[in-house]
């Protein structure tokens, strides 16, 4: 069976981390070495049955699932903590502590839906996952055997998440071009919308304590005042945008925000966002497009680093990882040892022979389907309208 997958990659100081399938690694940027490496647990309904010996080892007992997989993959703002969604056959969200031991499973438990998007809150004490019904679940990772809590729901799947770092507001976007900002913890209710987009909003970045940026399949990257709904910025995108990562480059003040396009001869476009304190007004002063062989292989995501760009996607249904200097956009092996992108895709099992293709999520369903029954009505009237005039006229 042929699973449609994204392979999760993100670079959070100092670590570079890959999941795919059943395994997530740990690669070290300066080195590029793997230094450490978690395996799913042969079976997730076992393990998230045991909160004993068996959770804290990261081992399970059971038959495994095949089709079990690393979906999203999340750090928490300090750095000890670890969170993964899984899809397939198991859905579940797993906790592993990762400092200063070597990443330890403290919990695992089930999810009634496949999970869309995950955000850890600023002092890393719970976790919020959304699934692809549009609802939005906080889960303790202090008290790990606590029930999760519903938060709230949209009316279609929820693609990105913010918590602000006063936790004061969760901050999600939807297929239905919306931009919800929720109080918390009365989450019942609305604090604003940011309602602009024309299309599906499929990333959302937090730039400072009262803005983000946005971006839209409807080919727009903008930036709100998320506090008042307010528009402060509109920027077209040469092609629609189906993810969105932002480096602070100067506190509050200069952004990079990295694009990836939807079927676009360049696949990622880079724009630098600059805030005038003057005026609160926002403008990107730099652009650059990075072709990244966009046609020759189906890219599915990336993650930045200072002076790089990774680049995973799917080359003759098998997972491919490439890399791309940040300031020319041209692919690059200047450091990057002989060998490693073979020992990191090996790693992954992304090699082996025999093994489950990687086909990347198929994004054109993220695209409302439009019908258009006037205009099948207006012929259909005007049909009828010349038969009665023959009719008169005979």
């Amino acid at each position: 069976m042929c699973v449609r997958e994204t392979a999760a990659i993100f670079f959070a100081e100092p670590e570079l981390v890959v999941g795919l399938g059943r395994r997530v690694l740990f690669v070290n940027p300066d080195d590029l070495q793997i230094f450490k490496e978690i395996e799913l647990p042969p079976d997730l309904a076992a393990t998230a049955g045991k909160q004993s010996e068996e959770k804290a080892s990261g081992s399970g007992a059971g038959t495994g699932n095949g089709n079990v997989a690393v979906q999203n993959v999340a750090y928490s703002p300090d750095g000890q903590l670890l969170a993964v969604t899984t899809s397939g056959g198991q859905k579940a969200l797993l906790l592993y502590r990762t400092r200063p031991e070597n990443a330890r499973l403290l919990s695992a438990r089930p999810l009634a839906r496949a999970a869309s998007a995950l955000r850890f809150c600023s002092d890393s004490s719970s976790v919020l996952v959304t699934d692809k019904t549009g609802d939005c679940y906080q889960y303790d990772c202090v008290e790990v055997e606590a029930v999760p809590r519903l938060l709230l729901g949209h009316l279609s799947v929820v693609y990105d998440i913010l918590w602000s770092e006063d936790q004061q507001h969760i901050i999600t976007c939807d297929r239905d071009d919306k931009i919800r900002v929720t109080n918390y913890p009365a989450t019942f209710d609305i604090h604003s919308y940011c309602l602009g987009h024309r299309e599906f909003v499929s990333g959302l970045a937090l730039l400072t304590d009262r803005h983000i940026a946005s971006a839209s399949g409807d080919k727009t990257l903008r930036v709100w005042n998320y506090i008042q709904g307010k528009e402060l910025l509109q920027h077209e995108l040469p092609a629609p945008a189906v993810r969105l990562l932002v480096r602070q480059l100067e506190p509050e003040k200069v952004y990079q925000a990295a694009v990836l396009f939807y079927d676009h001869v360049d696949a990622l476009g880079l724009y630098r966002l600059e805030r005038s304190s003057a005026d609160d007004t926002w403008s990107v002063t730099a652009t650059q497009l990075v072709r990244a062989e966009a046609g020759s292989w189906n890219i599915s995501n990336f993650t930045l680093t200072a002076d790089r760009i990774y680049v995973t996607g799917a080359e003759n249904e098998r997972l491919s990882l490439r890399v791309y200097d940040i300031a020319t956009g041209q692919r690059t092996t200047s450091g990057v040892p002989e060998g490693w992108l073979k020992m990191v895709l090996d790693g992954l099992g992304a090699t082996e022979e025999g093994g489950p293709p990687f086909i990347p999520e198929d994004l054109s369903v993220w695209f409302k389907k439009r019908f258009d029954n006037v205009s099948d009505y207006l012929e259909r009237k005007k049909r009828r309208i010349e038969e009665q005039q023959q009719q008169k006229c005979g």
